[in-house]
């Protein structure tokens, strides 16, 4: 399996992301849908005082692939003029980014591509996943530790290719990964 060192999910990796998906959706189903219900545009329309720009954060939750680990997920959502140059499509972008920490230390832990993925499968059911895209746009030390994805959605709520007005070159499509 590989670990967040390595970008590239294999075809058996994703077999593992799905199987893996619905054991997470049987343990944490309560707490993703909490947690896409905070995503919704319903959801951010109440809260008029972060207006463009919202974070949400699920976690610390035990990863299903090293007990000794646990996994955090931070999503934030941002109109998509944020990541363009010039005029930009009405919308926003989700951006989920996950990091792993040793529940003895708390220091920064590698976490398996595949798991990552089932995570984001189970946090964005089957449709949906069709249009997210892995980012490798993070720098640094912590890089190696965060894996990210983003998800652009039109005016509407629904997810779309990624816009040609919005910068964002190290996001690749998952399912091609």
């Amino acid at each position: 399996m590989r670990s967040t060192n390595s970008p590239q999910a294999t075809p058996a990796d994703w077999s593992l992301a799905l199987d893996l998906s619905t054991r997470i959706n049987n343990r944490h189903g309560g707490s993703l849908h909490q947690f896409r219900e905070a995503l919704t545009p319903s959801a951010r329309s109440q809260d008029l005082g972060h207006r463009g720009r919202r974070q949400h954060r699920l976690g610390p939750l035990p990863s299903f692939d090293d007990e000794n680990v646990s996994l955090t997920i931070v999503a934030e959502t941002v109109e998509l003029g944020w990541f363009a140059v010039g005029p930009a499509p009405e919308g926003t972008c989700l951006t989920v980014s996950m990091a792993a920490h040793s529940k003895d230390t708390g220091h920064p832990a590698a976490l398996p591509l595949a798991e990552c993925d089932a995570w984001m499968q189970a946090l964005l059911g089957g449709p949906w996943m069709a249009h997210a895209y892995r980012c490798e746009c993070a720098t640094g030390a912590a890089s190696e530790r965060v894996v990210s994805y983003r998800l652009f959605l039109d005016q509407n709520h629904k997810p779309v290719a990624k816009p040609q007005e919005v910068l964002a070159e190290a996001c690749h499509p998952l399912q091609a990964s």
